[in-house]
């Protein structure tokens, strides 16, 4: 039986995320994935970087979010060097559109925001940064910070700046149970054998509420379907991030991705006709000339959901050796700096972050 100091579960962006982190600072670490590194969400996801744009509000996915994004330049610099893969971040700026409803929530959100580097534009300059848009577009939102990143590039960045440090992958593994010493969980059952580690880290995305099987856990945490598209990119590229009609529009070398769905449709990644359609309306409402665009493709992913679309982050009450890192909704890669760092305090130090007390996994612990 293999012996490490941590087993991490799954390697998307998050658990390659926490491999990274853990292997930087000395600890030897295996990551088991069933199938590829970055194989689903991270795949899929359109890889926005918006915590000011996206948030509903300023609480604390949006602090969270701020100080994950604070992350990427300089982290993005060292897994670039050690793995030599780039993840094609920019901070290209988001632009949040509105028709004629929408004016005077967004430009009383950009005040609440100008502290952040956000400012309104009025109709004649939203055309300055974009003239493509429709006519029915009166203004936005400019968030300058935001931007985005390639998310399946980062994960594979993470993994291989990981596997530079020591990290060992073990893929096409499925893991099937935990390894038990009374209340103290002591490694994994894996297809390919017994893993014993001083700590475990679920890390499987919208899977992981399936590991409640494996033992006394709650882990409430549902799969969120998410369709994507994407055209051929419109010449001259798109400057920036556009945010409207409920799609969101993010350049990406010779495309533009287009996303994305809510769906609550259990574990069916399925690209549907109405799915699609939905997408293509929403683009070609904010720029009429994307219909014009040759469709490339269509893909679905799933995004793991909570009751309060915050993250479990930290150790599960009563269950020792066990840390979660999963629940990430739409924010796994935005905040995979921050859960990353997080989780490898947390094991090596016995710390976390007091600003990640809101993703502490005992608020949703039933008693009794």
């Amino acid at each position: 039986m293999h012996s490490h100091d941590v087993v991490v579960v799954g390697g998307g962006v998050i658990g390659c995320s926490v491999a990274f982190a853990l292997s930087r600072m000395g600890a030897s670490v295996v990551v088991v994935e069933r199938d590829r590194v970055g194989a689903h969400a991270s795949r899929a996801a359109a890889g926005m970087l918006a915590p000011i744009t996206e948030s509903p509000d300023e609480g604390a996915g949006f602090q969270l979010g701020l100080e994950s994004l604070d992350l990427f330049p300089s982290l993005i610099a060292e897994i670039r060097e050690l793995s030599g893969i780039d993840p094609r971040y920019l901070e290209s700026g988001l632009l949040r559109v509105g028709e004629a409803d929408e004016v005077e929530p967004l430009r009383a959100r950009a005040a609440r925001l100008e502290a952040h580097g956000c400012r309104w534009l009025d109709g004649q300059e939203v055309r300055e940064r974009e003239p493509r848009l429709a006519p029915a577009i009166e203004g936005g939102l400019w968030s300058p910070r935001e931007g985005h990143v390639d998310g399946f590039l980062l994960t594979r960045a993470y993994a291989g700046a990981a596997a530079r440090r020591g990290a060992r992958f073990q893929l096409g593994t499925t893991v099937s149970g935990l390894l038990w010493d009374k209340k103290r969980v002591c490694g994994v059952r894996t297809s390919a054998g017994e893993i014993a580690a001083a700590d475990v880290v679920l890390c499987q995305g919208a899977w992981t509420g399936l590991a409640e099987e494996w033992g006394p856990l709650h882990l409430p945490i549902q799969p969120v379907k998410g369709q994507m598209i994407s055209l051929e990119a419109p010449q001259p590229e798109l400057p920036c991030v556009i945010w409207g009609a409920g799609t969101y529009l993010v350049p990406r070398d010779d495309s533009l991705r287009v996303g994305a769905t809510v769906e609550h449709a259990g574990f069916d990644v399925r690209t549907t006709a109405a799915g699609i359609a939905a997408l293509l309306a929403g683009a070609t409402r904010v720029m009429p000339s994307l219909a014009d665009c040759t469709f490339r493709e269509a893909w679905a992913g799933l995004r793991p959901g909570t009751p309060d679309d915050l993250p479990l982050i930290g150790p599960l009450p009563g269950v020792s050796g066990l840390t979660l890192a999963a629940g990430h909704y739409r924010r796994g890669v935005l905040l995979s700096p921050l859960t990353g760092l997080a989780v490898a305090d947390w094991i090596l130090s016995g710390k976390l972050p007091a600003g990640l007390a809101a993703c502490d996994p005992a608020r949703f612990q039933k008693s009794g």
